[in-house]
């Protein structure tokens, strides 16, 4: 019997355990034609909403259109709308979620999440889908500060736990954010890819790549014989 030797698996929330609200290819197509890449709009949205609380979404929306008032010829307004709008109603776990979310923390590793999200809905989503029956510790951008790819954000929650990089895997879609980011920080990674839609890219090669979760407590397993 092999030494378990991964403690600690950390999951990203969007795209990841809920689809995206955000109609991305949309998106993408206006950005594109302001000479935009798909990484650096993401990088700069993430950076206008993402690393505060807010009281209101007044507040948000005026860091939005102060971060993209330079982009002429889109109706900032209605992608604002877009982007807000009936969020909640659409926030539900992947099929193959839940279940593998419980397997996963029935096998005895802690379970982290790791968020790079806008404080307005995360209470909501918390309570909708009841993330702390799964998670240890729900780590969110807006609360530690810190933005995946960035290190700082991986440390947090290993501190958070006392464990080594290489005691610790995580899953996620994107590669410059959450793969990049976490092999950046010394720790294993799994990319998640259910709909061959590349969001961001980066010049990285996840130690797995799965198109369901339920291949996740194999590629653990594997993880850990291959360590042990």
């Amino acid at each position: 019997m092999s030494v378990i030797m991964i403690k600690l698996v950390i999951f990203d929330l969007w795209r990841t355990l809920i689809p995206a609200t955000i109609d991305f290819n949309h998106l993408f197509s206006l950005i594109t034609k302001k000479g935009f890449s798909k990484e650096k709009f993401i990088e700069d949205y993430e950076n206008a909403v993402q690393l505060k609380e807010y009281n209101s979404l007044e507040e948000l929306k005026k860091d939005f259109f102060l971060t993209f008032r330079h982009v002429e010829g889109v109706d900032l307004g209605k992608e604002f709308y877009e982007i807000y709008t009936n969020r909640f109603d659409k926030i539900n776990f992947f099929p193959d979620v839940k279940k593998n979310l419980l397997n996963v923390k029935n096998a005895g590793f802690k379970m982290a999440l790791l968020s790079n999200t806008e404080s307005l809905l995360s209470k909501k989503i918390e309570d909708k889908l009841k993330l702390n029956d799964y998670f240890d510790f729900l780590g969110y951008s807006f609360e530690i500060n810190f933005l995946k790819p960035d290190k700082r954000a991986f440390d947090f929650v290993l501190n958070k736990f006392n464990v080594k990089p290489s005691e610790a895997v995580m899953v996620g879609d994107s590669l410059r954010s959450d793969i990049a980011g976490a092999k950046n920080a010394g720790m294993f990674t799994i990319q998640i890819d259910r709909e061959n839609f590349v969001l961001d890219e980066a010049n990285v090669k996840p130690d797995f790549k799965i198109s369901s979760f339920d291949e996740l407590i194999e590629k653990l397993g594997y993880l850990n014989e291959k360590k042990s």
